[in-house]
Protein backbone atom coordinates (compact mmCIF):
# COMPACT_ATOMS: atom_id res chain seq x y z
CA UNK A 1 0.00 0.00 0.00
CA UNK A 2 2.19 3.17 -1.54
CA UNK A 3 1.62 6.39 0.64
CA UNK A 4 -0.47 4.86 3.49
CA UNK A 5 -1.90 7.67 5.84
CA UNK A 6 -2.89 6.41 9.65
CA UNK A 7 -4.82 9.38 11.18
CA UNK A 8 -5.12 10.04 15.00
CA UNK A 9 -6.29 12.80 16.61
CA UNK A 10 -2.85 14.58 17.72
CA UNK A 11 -1.08 12.99 15.14
CA UNK A 12 -1.33 11.90 11.10
CA UNK A 13 1.42 9.73 9.93
CA UNK A 14 2.14 9.16 6.78
CA UNK A 15 4.10 6.68 4.90
CA UNK A 16 8.27 7.72 4.21
CA UNK A 17 8.46 9.80 0.72
CA UNK A 18 11.57 11.44 -0.48
CA UNK A 19 9.32 14.76 -0.70
CA UNK A 20 9.60 14.57 2.96
CA UNK A 21 13.16 14.80 3.43
CA UNK A 22 13.74 18.42 3.32
CA UNK A 23 11.24 18.97 6.20
CA UNK A 24 12.57 15.72 7.81
CA UNK A 25 15.95 17.12 8.63
CA UNK A 26 14.52 20.39 9.61
CA UNK A 27 12.82 18.64 12.24
CA UNK A 28 15.70 16.57 13.17
CA UNK A 29 17.41 18.61 15.42
CA UNK A 30 20.65 18.68 17.31
CA UNK A 31 18.64 18.21 20.31
CA UNK A 32 17.58 14.97 18.59
CA UNK A 33 20.05 14.14 16.63
CA UNK A 34 22.44 13.81 20.20
CA UNK A 35 19.61 11.75 22.00
CA UNK A 36 19.92 9.40 19.02
CA UNK A 37 23.72 9.76 18.53
CA UNK A 38 23.53 10.57 15.00
CA UNK A 39 26.85 12.55 14.10
CA UNK A 40 25.08 14.61 10.83
CA UNK A 41 22.37 15.26 9.33
CA UNK A 42 23.76 13.75 6.09
CA UNK A 43 23.89 10.05 7.55
CA UNK A 44 20.44 10.33 8.35
CA UNK A 45 19.52 11.46 4.94
CA UNK A 46 21.19 8.48 3.50
CA UNK A 47 19.82 6.58 5.57
CA UNK A 48 16.20 7.57 4.59
CA UNK A 49 17.28 6.61 1.06
CA UNK A 50 18.09 2.93 2.37
CA UNK A 51 14.56 2.97 4.33
CA UNK A 52 12.70 4.11 1.23
CA UNK A 53 13.98 1.39 -0.54
CA UNK A 54 13.31 -1.29 1.95
CA UNK A 55 9.39 0.00 2.33
CA UNK A 56 9.12 -0.52 -1.40
CA UNK A 57 10.19 -4.34 -0.74
CA UNK A 58 7.76 -4.08 2.14
CA UNK A 59 10.66 -4.75 4.46
CA UNK A 60 10.10 -1.97 6.86
CA UNK A 61 7.44 0.06 8.16
CA UNK A 62 8.72 3.90 8.40
CA UNK A 63 6.28 6.46 8.66
CA UNK A 64 6.90 10.71 8.84
CA UNK A 65 4.79 11.79 11.73
CA UNK A 66 2.89 14.88 11.35
CA UNK A 67 1.38 17.22 13.64
CA UNK A 68 -2.90 16.89 13.58
CA UNK A 69 -3.40 20.72 14.20
CA UNK A 70 -0.51 22.52 11.75
CA UNK A 71 0.22 19.58 9.19
CA UNK A 72 4.13 19.98 10.53
CA UNK A 73 6.53 17.23 9.74
CA UNK A 74 7.68 16.31 14.10
CA UNK A 75 9.09 13.09 13.60
CA UNK A 76 9.16 10.06 12.50
CA UNK A 77 8.55 6.31 13.40
CA UNK A 78 9.99 3.24 11.79
CA UNK A 79 9.18 -0.78 12.37
CA UNK A 80 11.83 -2.83 10.75
CA UNK A 81 11.60 -5.93 9.92
CA UNK A 82 12.75 -8.72 12.28
CA UNK A 83 14.88 -10.39 10.32
CA UNK A 84 17.30 -7.30 9.85
CA UNK A 85 17.15 -6.59 13.10
CA UNK A 86 16.17 -7.65 17.16
CA UNK A 87 16.29 -3.64 17.72
CA UNK A 88 13.09 -2.92 15.64
CA UNK A 89 12.19 0.39 16.56
CA UNK A 90 13.48 3.44 15.57
CA UNK A 91 11.50 6.92 16.89
CA UNK A 92 11.72 10.10 17.40
CA UNK A 93 9.65 13.25 17.72
CA UNK A 94 10.83 17.24 17.83
CA UNK A 95 11.23 18.43 21.34
CA UNK A 96 8.96 20.91 20.46
CA UNK A 97 6.53 18.75 20.54
CA UNK A 98 7.68 16.50 23.34
CA UNK A 99 4.67 16.00 25.99
CA UNK A 100 1.10 16.13 25.42
CA UNK A 101 0.46 12.36 24.12
CA UNK A 102 1.90 12.65 20.96
CA UNK A 103 4.33 9.73 20.82
CA UNK A 104 1.80 7.32 22.53
CA UNK A 105 -0.73 7.69 19.80
CA UNK A 106 2.29 7.80 17.49
CA UNK A 107 3.38 4.12 18.63
CA UNK A 108 -0.15 3.14 18.66
CA UNK A 109 -0.81 3.61 15.28
CA UNK A 110 2.57 2.31 13.87
CA UNK A 111 1.95 -0.60 16.11
CA UNK A 112 -1.51 -1.43 14.77
CA UNK A 113 -0.56 -1.48 11.10
CA UNK A 114 2.58 -3.38 11.58
CA UNK A 115 0.00 -6.01 13.36
CA UNK A 116 -2.37 -5.92 10.95
CA UNK A 117 -0.10 -6.39 7.85
CA UNK A 118 3.00 -8.69 9.11
CA UNK A 119 0.51 -10.82 11.27
CA UNK A 120 3.50 -10.86 14.11
CA UNK A 121 3.21 -11.10 18.01
CA UNK A 122 5.44 -8.58 18.96
CA UNK A 123 8.30 -5.89 18.18
CA UNK A 124 11.82 -4.91 20.04
CA UNK A 125 13.44 -2.17 20.75
CA UNK A 126 16.41 -1.13 22.40
CA UNK A 127 17.27 2.34 24.55
CA UNK A 128 20.68 3.29 25.96
CA UNK A 129 20.60 2.90 29.76
CA UNK A 130 21.17 6.54 29.60
CA UNK A 131 18.51 7.86 27.75
CA UNK A 132 15.84 7.83 30.53
CA UNK A 133 13.36 9.87 28.72
CA UNK A 134 13.13 7.22 26.02
CA UNK A 135 13.01 4.30 28.13
CA UNK A 136 10.03 6.12 30.28
CA UNK A 137 8.42 7.02 27.15
CA UNK A 138 8.42 3.73 26.04
CA UNK A 139 7.20 2.01 29.21
CA UNK A 140 4.42 4.61 29.21
CA UNK A 141 3.66 3.16 25.77
CA UNK A 142 3.25 -0.47 27.06
CA UNK A 143 6.69 -1.78 26.48
CA UNK A 144 7.89 -4.78 28.77
CA UNK A 145 11.19 -5.25 29.85
CA UNK A 146 12.97 -8.50 28.65
CA UNK A 147 16.82 -7.45 29.70
CA UNK A 148 19.65 -5.20 29.49
CA UNK A 149 22.45 -6.29 26.43
CA UNK A 150 25.46 -4.72 25.37
CA UNK A 151 24.48 -2.03 22.77
CA UNK A 152 27.35 -0.07 20.68
CA UNK A 153 27.48 2.80 22.85
CA UNK A 154 27.05 0.88 26.24
CA UNK A 155 24.55 -1.26 27.84
CA UNK A 156 20.88 -0.94 26.52
CA UNK A 157 17.46 -1.96 27.94
CA UNK A 158 15.70 -4.67 25.72
CA UNK A 159 12.14 -4.30 25.68
CA UNK A 160 9.08 -6.03 23.90
CA UNK A 161 5.56 -4.39 22.94
CA UNK A 162 3.32 -7.66 22.31
CA UNK A 163 0.38 -7.32 20.43
CA UNK A 164 -2.99 -7.09 21.66
CA UNK A 165 -4.54 -10.29 22.17
CA UNK A 166 -7.97 -10.72 20.88
CA UNK A 167 -10.82 -13.26 22.15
Amino acid sequence: MANRVLKGRLVCLRELQEAFFADYIVAFSPVVRKCLRVSCVESERDYLKTRLKKQKNGKTFFFCVFDAKNDELIGAVEIRDYQETKSQLYSWLNEGFWGGGRYQEVLRLAAQEYFARTNRCFFQAHVDVSNKRSYHALKKCGFADIGLIKGPFGRQYQLIFRREKTL
